[in-house]
Parts: C-alpha cells; structure tokens; sequence
C-alpha cells in the first residue's frame, strides 16, 4: 500500500519538478535526500516505538492533552488534503490529455473521487488487498518499460556529472525530501499492524521509494535529455510512447494508465480514510460524512479547472518546501514529546 500511494507521488508529482529544479544532476539530488531521509527516518523509528500499539490520537491525548491532540492532528488532516488534492489534479489532468479529451472534465474528476470514495469507506483492509493485487503488476510493467525503452537512451547524456551546480542540486535535494515525507503515515497506520514496526523495513521501504524515483528519472534524462525532460509535463508517462512492440504495435502507453490510476486510487483512497480517522470521528454515519466532504474538497480545484501553469507553479515553489518544513517540525514536535514524557516518567518512577 505504501509501495503505491507513495510511489505515484514520486513517479507523477516529484520527477517533472526535480528535474526543473536540479536537470543534469536531478540524480545527484536524490542521493543527497536519500542521505538525509536516512536520519529523518531514524527518528520517525524512535517515535513509533515510543508510540507501540497505541493509535497516534490515544498516544498524544494521553501525552498532550486535547489541545495538543487537536493541533497535530489538524495539521497532519491539513498536509493530507494538499497532497490529496494535487494527485487528484494530476492524474485526472493526465486522462483528460491524453486519453479522453473530447470527455467532459467533470465526468472523469468525479468518476476517479468515486472510486476513491468507495475504496475509503470500505476500509483499510479493502485498500490493502486491492495494493497486494495491483503492486505486482505495476511493478512489472515498470520493469518492462524500462528494458523495452533501452535502444531509445542515450545514458551518456548523464554526463558531465555535477554540471549544474551546488544550488540546483539542493533544490533537487528538497523536493525530493519534500516529497518523501508522505512516509509519517506510519504514524496513523502502525497500530493496526499485527507486528510492531522495526527500522530494517522503514529502511527497505524508503530504499525502494527513493528506487521508484530513481529510475524514472534517470531514464527520462537518457532518453528525452536533460533540459527537454525538465519541460515534459509527465516525463514518465512520456517513456511509454517511444515503447514499440516489433515494427507494428506502438501506443501501447495505455498502460501507464493502469500503473497511474492503480496507484492514484490507492492513495487518493488513502488520504480520504486517514482524514475520516484524525477527525476522531466514531459514529459510522459521520465518518462516511466526513470522507465525502474530503471527497469532494480534493477534487475542487480540478472541477474548477483551476489553470495548470498556476497549480504547477504553487507546487514548484512552495509546496515541497513547506512539505519538508513541516515534516522536519512535526517530527522534532513529535520526538520532543517522547523524550520529555520519558524523562516526567522516569522521574515520576525514582520518587516513587
């Protein structure tokens, strides 16, 4: 599940922006992020084991009261909805393009949130399973693109290396950091796994997520070059039309399709479940409330047709940063409450 709802974020929304912000040396961007989503992620560990079986809102109003549980979960809803509505934008902006543009817009945003929906309200298990069936497929098909494209690259065009300058890469670098911190669902989910969480696989998750990021865009530099990669609107996707199959079958980048709403469902399905859970919402009825008001909220941009210059330019200049500016402080937040509660009950136990 994390494999997929993660892994569409960095294969739609983080490669065309990396690639504007580092081009030649996107690649060197990611190693450096990679380095320092290690440490980040060290810490997230020592949260979640402090965490142990208990869901995050017990853990917080046990720790911080009501007051505190209320503002990390409203800024955490509030990330949730930012990244929900940009891969809902993107992926229904990507059908409309180039696969149903005689389609009225709203027929494919609304068809697209009702899957979402239904996925969401019929639980985390459902999302789960439909992740287990669809992984292996995207995976292969991932796989498949990459070798079928190999006579179309050029790798030599990674070269010279570190061309683009110390500036470049560190932008590189936060975007692709920004983009990584979607990995703090952890937080909302590991209660619900029947065996605790150990860092050798928050470590084998993140290798592969950075992986996922890594090969897109290093076969969009070797095959498109890198300052013409840097202006596709979906590099990747762009992979799968130079696929041929003999000298008779071309266009088969319908399925990237199947990998796009695979992976766009699962998450959009995702983001509308763990915002019902942060409302702290019991009552069946009011969850099902809640998760179509967040349905309907993350597709408002879209059915307004909200220009993509405009969206693409918030996004490029504000979103990645301010998204690894709030997963760094929510987790320092986070692990400040950890180590202080420790310490009150260490003490509380010496008095005793």
């Amino acid at each position: 599940m994390l494999l997929l709802s993660l892994g569409i974020s960095n294969h739609v929304l983080t490669i065309p922006h990396l690639l504007q912000a580092a081009k030649r040396d996107a690649w060197f961007s990611i190693l450096l992020a990679y380095l320092a989503l290690i440490g980040w992620s060290l810490i997230l560990y020592l949260i979640l084991k402090s965490m142990g079986k208990l869901s995050l809102h017990l853990w917080l109003k046990g720790r911080v009261g009501k007051l505190g549980l209320s503002i990390v979960s409203a800024s955490i809803a509030l990330y949730l909805i930012a990244a929900g509505i940009m891969i809902v934008f993107d992926t229904t902006l990507n059908v409309s393009i180039y696969f149903l543009p005689r389609t009225p817009n709203f027929v494919v945003i609304l068809s697209f949130i009702f899957l979402a929906y239904m996925a969401a309200k019929a639980g985390l298990k459902t999302i789960i399973y439909m992740s287990t069936m669809l992984l292996p497929i995207v995976w292969m098909l991932g796989i498949g693109v990459s070798l079928m494209t190999k006579s179309s690259k050029d790798y030599g065009m990674l070269h010279p290396l570190l061309k683009e300058g110390l500036v470049s890469q560190l932008s590189g670098g936060v975007v692709v950091f920004g983009g990584s911190i979607d990995l703090m669902i952890l937080l909302l989910i590991q209660h619900k796994m029947t065996k605790p969480l150990n860092y050798g696989v928050i470590f084998i998750v993140l290798t592969l997520l950075i992986g996922l990021i890594m090969g897109p865009t290093l076969g969009s530099l070797a095959a498109f070059g890198p300052y013409q990669a840097a202006n596709l609107r979906f590099p990747a996707f762009e992979q799968w039309r130079l696929v041929m199959l003999g000298r008779q079958i071309s266009h088969v980048d319908f399925l990237a399709v199947f990998q796009l709403m695979a992976g766009s469902i699962v998450r959009t399905a995702l983001v509308i479940h763990l915002i019902s859970e942060l409302a702290g919402v019991q009552s069946r009825k009011y969850r099902e409330i809640v998760m179509l008001l967040s349905a309907f909220i993350l597709s408002l941009p879209s059915l307004f047709k909200v220009s993509d210059i405009r969206m693409q330019g918030l996004v490029h200049n504000y979103f990645y940063t301010y998204s690894l500016g709030y997963g760094v402080a929510i987790t320092a937040v986070l692990f400040t409450i950890t180590y202080v509660s420790q310490r009150k009950e260490k003490g509380n136990e010496s008095i005793t």
